[in-house]
């Protein structure tokens, strides 16, 4: 695995993020709209920036990289992130999308935070990772902040 498919494994995270925040914004209402459509405009804003580290790789597709690491990498993209990315319906409650959006960023900080350190100016990584914690938050306290979300909750369209 080359520091280009990394790199694309990163963008295709982004890309399904947004496509869960659509599809959660698209049955939900209220704030639980506003904030499911901030988040997908975000993982649109990530993804570009994937696009453009990955563009600046053009010419090393195939850096050192150490093949452990890369191995560990490989699996964890296979066997905990892409499962999860291939999801077809979205939970039928509230609580169940957030908790489930929860799961896939902490699953995101993790792969970024190891490939951060395979790219030689990691700043943007940095931010996108930064930001994915801040998704984090706001989505833990949404789930906090009404723990009794249930069929009758505001949006539970889904």
């Amino acid at each position: 695995m080359t520091i280009n498919e990394l790199l694309g494994v990163a963008l295709k995270i982004e890309g399904a993020g947004y496509s869960y925040y659509e599809k959660l914004s698209n049955v939900s209402s209220g704030t639980l709209k506003d904030l499911f459509l901030e988040l997908a405009n975000e993982e649109r804003e990530h993804a570009k920036i994937f696009e453009e580290i990955l563009s600046n790789f053009k010419d090393e597709k195939n850096l050192n990289l150490n093949e452990e690491e890369i191995g560990y990498l490989k699996a964890f993209a296979d066997d905990v992130i892409f499962p999860k990315l291939n999801i077809e319906k979205i939970p039928t409650s509230v609580k169940d999308a957030i908790k489930f959006a929860i799961e896939v960023e902490k699953d995101s900080i993790i792969f970024y935070n190891d490939i951060k350190m395979l790219v030689p100016d990691n700043s943007a990584i940095e931010k996108v990772i930064e930001e994915e914690k801040k998704h984090m938050k706001k989505l833990i306290l949404r789930l906090r902040e009404d723990d009794e979300f249930d069929i009758y909750s505001e949006g539970s369209k889904i």
